[in-house]
């Protein structure tokens, strides 16, 4: 929860997000190794922002979600076959 009170904005990252990050990161780390720096450090910001998003997308509701089954819907009977 946030100090102040008020929503989170950002939430717990994805572990499936290391799947796309982690190699970003190794290629930031061979560019970076073979002379490239500056591509190496955007590829860095890249992978960053994916993890910003990730948890961004992540963050809680602003609301609270009924925990009972409210979501049952039965359809009206209509006399007619659903097919």
């Amino acid at each position: 929860m946030a100090s102040s009170g008020g929503q989170r904005h950002f939430g717990r990252v994805d572990p499936f997000c290391l799947f796309m990050v982690l190699p970003l990161v190794l290629i930031a780390g061979i560019l970076i190794w073979g002379g490239l720096a500056w591509v190496g450090v955007v590829v860095i910001v890249c992978a960053a922002i994916v993890v910003v998003v990730d948890s961004w997308t992540n963050r809680p509701l602003p609301f609270d979600v009924p925990e009972d089954d409210d979501y049952d819907y039965d359809a009206p009977h209509t006399g007619r076959r659903a097919y």
